[in-house]
């Protein structure tokens, strides 16, 4: 199961709506995931401010005509069989004030947990609508660096294509003369857990130097290029070991031309 898909538990654990197995495994998670727990933490005061919150139920006009309709008819039977009504009706009466206050609870409990079931829903619409914000702004920064670095004088922009492995993946990389770089990647696949990308620049005669790693499949990244790279070199990125590697390990993925 994702992160997400436990974050997604947590409500129904809340208010102990979870099978034995979902609970159980959501469990497991709790005890190693910090935001999670934060998050259930916030569920149950949630839970508990809508209960103090509730307002108490009181039986409507047609429920108390209805009992005194029973208490009533039970006395008339009761007068016609000869049979004394007083030690019957109190026990009637209790007994039907009984379950007319189980039922009062369960409809107050089924509105709170809809309730509850809302709060929910609009709480991870806005996380939702929060999480498009943030990448529209993240964007939105990134075009605006993007297009200052393009005006920035002597900047050199180059393209890379994607491999065999990668065949719709693409990527530019803008540089200044200070070195300076930036790489703006499209499409590239999410990299397997444990794996991440890595920048490398390509000059003839000398072994691979490396760059930045980096987990974004789609994005900008910014590097520093080596002094021996700024004249001639070939940009490249393969998929390393998490931290990266000295040397080039696995497959290329994105290359530019010589």
């Amino acid at each position: 199961m994702s992160h997400e898909e436990f974050k997604e538990m947590i409500p129904a654990h809340a208010l102990s709506a979870l099978d034995w197995t979902d609970d159980r495994a959501l469990a497991d998670h709790l005890s190693q995931c910090v935001e999670c727990q934060q998050e259930l933490i916030y569920w149950q005061q949630t839970a508990a401010a809508v209960a103090l919150s509730a307002t108490p139920a009181e039986p409507s006009p047609l429920v108390r005509q209805r009992m005194l309709s029973e208490i009533r008819s039970e006395r008339d039977e009761s007068i016609t069989a000869r049979v004394v009504p007083l030690r019957l009706s109190p026990k009637n009466i209790w007994s039907s004030l009984g379950s007319l206050g189980a039922i009062a609870a369960a409809v107050v409990f089924a509105l709170l947990l809809g309730y509850l079931f809302l709060l929910w829903r609009e709480n991870q619409a806005l996380r939702r609508e929060v999480r498009t914000l943030v990448q529209e702004n993240q964007r939105n920064q990134e075009d605006l660096k993007w297009a200052k670095m393009l005006q920035t004088p002597g900047t050199k922009l180059m393209e890379l294509s994607g491999t065999t492995v990668a065949p719709s993946a693409s990527a530019k990389v803008a540089y200044d003369p200070s070195g300076h770089a930036m790489v703006m990647m499209t499409r590239l696949p999410a990299p397997p857990a444990g794996k991440e990308y890595q920048l490398w620049y390509i000059v003839a005669g000398k072994p691979p130097m490396r760059g930045k790693t980096f987990s974004t499949g789609t994005g900008m990244i910014e590097d520093q290029l080596p002094p021996e790279a700024l004249k001639a070199a070939v940009v490249a990125v393969t998929l390393e070991p998490q931290g990266g590697s000295d040397t080039p390990t696995m497959p290329m993925y994105l290359h530019s031309s010589s």
